[in-house]
This record gives structure tokens, sequence and C-alpha cells, in this order.
């Protein structure tokens, strides 16, 4: 996943699919609050789950569609 894409999740409640360090598959539900760049990670999704890298994502989908001030 790019930062452009990931932006667009920025506010909104999700459904995300993602590796942890083990390679295990994770299906989590979360909040994304930012995306950034972490050093020595790279570009990160801020969740209410922690940093979440870019490169481990595998899928996002939107629970709630919220309006970002």
């Amino acid at each position: 996943m790019l930062i452009s894409e990931a932006k667009q999740y920025v506010g909104q409640l999700v459904t995300i699919t993602f590796s942890d360090r083990k390679g295990t598959e994770i299906t989590e539900r979360t909040e994304v609050f930012d995306v950034n760049f972490v050093p020595l990670y790279g570009p990160c999704l801020i969740t209410d789950l922690g940093d979440i890298r870019l490169d481990r994502v595998h899928e996002v989908s939107l629970l709630e569609q919220r309006k970002v001030a």
C-alpha cells in the first residue's frame, strides 16, 4: 500500500488485514488516526492498535465513513 492510498482512511473505522513480524496474518477492526513516516520502520498507519507498516498491509475495508474536519 502506498502513502497516497492510505491517506484516504485517515479518521475512518476500518477492518485491516496485515502480517505481523512472524508472517502471521491478522485481521482487526481499528480507527486510523494518521499516516506517517516512522524512522527505522518506514511509512506506517497510526491506529489505536499501534503503528502498522504499510508494506505489511494486505487489505483494508471501511467499516464506517466519518467526516474529517
